[in-house]
């Protein structure tokens, strides 16, 4: 078994955080596995490349892509490939049938399709109808479809009209074995502020402007940290500033350790304007913390149990936001730590790699996709 994996770059994404978290299983077991980015880029490069050969495909312009990919593919002979975003998806079906190669093609469904995705403006409404062309041109061809969450799944059958039997939903490896471990520190020490700790990539998906907005609601003390780069990192610090929230609320960047971050939090936030999943209201749960997250396509509401493992809020409300933050740190909501801790093994690395091996090996362990054929041509 040799798996290729394609990716545009390895910044410190979910998706990209996920495929290396597969990628650790995988050559532990044994299997050879091999990555191809557009761009060597991103915070998670020198990770990657301490773990499996990198190829760079694209350095100078996309028109590199595929011709790259097709050498690739005829030199290494992978039977497996794993892709995860719609328009590299469609790249690589294009070298694939350049290459004439017949490795299975399975393809990852990390996001919503809703249209909340669409950014404001002409070239967003454009873009975003771009890309629901090129997500149903791919889940026609692909060999099998995996989507992260039960709610993308649906969405995929309703949406695109799939064939059911090729499209199942196996959670995120999010949580390592290790980290399955009950917090015995004490939260919230007298002599220290409120922590409240938001993690992910600084972009609108996220809401951060959001939540900064519902902070300037919620009364002191409190400290929030914001961890994550991206590129609205101006603007978010242009409204703290605004907002004259520089004392309280810190932009502190990539993090290597979102699991050491969150064991030291009080609350987590998740503001996001939507999900596939939620890859760090997953570590959230892991660390035990309280949690306030946004109701929005897909994940939250799927992972949180439907509210009873944390409050779920209408997504880009700052006042619904604010009020839920206040009824934590004041103690009117509080969930059982080892509710959260059971939930979270769910999503272990353990669970995810086992359902993985299923799809690729299907139920005789021969190495053959039991999914239907979608063909390529």
């Amino acid at each position: 078994m040799k798996i290729l994996l394609v990716l545009p770059r390895m910044v410190s994404g979910g998706v990209e955080r996920v495929t290396l978290n597969l990628i650790e299983q995988f050559t532990q077991d044994g299997v050879e596995c091999r990555l191809a980015l557009r761009h060597c880029r991103g915070e998670l490069l020198d990770q990657a490349r301490a773990l499996v050969p990198v190829d760079e495909l694209a350095p100078r312009g996309m028109y590199q892509f595929v011709p790259a990919l097709n050498k690739v593919i005829r030199r290494w002979q992978p039977t497996y490939i794993v892709t995860a975003f719609a328009d590299v998806a469609t790249l690589t079906w294009a070298a694939l049938r350049l290459a004439k190669s017949r490795p299975r093609w399975i393809h990852g469904v990390h996001n919503t399709h809703a249209s909340v995705i669409a950014r404001p403006g002409v070239w967003g409404g454009l873009r975003y109808r771009i890309d629901n062309k090129l997500a149903g041109f791919v889940y026609r061809h692909a060999d099998a479809i995996v989507a992260v969450s039960e709610g993308v799944r649906m969405e995929v059958l309703d949406q695109f009209r799939v064939d059911p039997a090729r499209v199942t939903t196996i959670y995120n490896p999010v949580v390592p074995d290790a980290a399955l471990r009950a917090v015995l520190e004490p939260r919230h020490p007298a002599d220290q502020n409120f922590r409240i700790v938001a993690v992910g990539r600084l972009s609108r998906q996220k809401g951060f402007d959001v939540l900064i907005q519902a902070m300037s609601r919620v009364p002191m003390p409190w400290r929030l940290d914001i961890w994550g780069e991206g590129p609205e990192r101006p603007q978010l610090q242009q409204l703290i500033s605004k907002l004259g929230l520089d004392p309280a609320i810190h932009l502190r960047g990539y993090t290597p350790d979102p699991f050491g971050v969150l064991r030291e939090a009080d609350l987590f936030v998740l503001p996001s304007r939507y999900e596939g999943l939620g890859n760090t209201l997953i570590e959230a749960l892991t660390c035990q913390c309280q949690i306030v997250a946004t109701d929005c396509p897909h994940g939250p509401r799927e992972i949180l149990q439907g509210g009873e493992l944390g409050q779920l809020v209408r997504p880009g409300n700052p006042d619904a936001l604010a009020g839920a933050i206040r009824k934590v740190m004041t103690g009117q909501c509080r969930i059982d730590p080892l509710r959260l801790l059971t939930r979270a093994k769910d999503f272990s690395w353990h669970a995810a790699y086992g359902r993985w091996r299923e799809v690729l090996q299907g139920d005789d362990g021969c190495g053959v996709v039991t999914f239907s054929r979608g063909g390529r041509g």
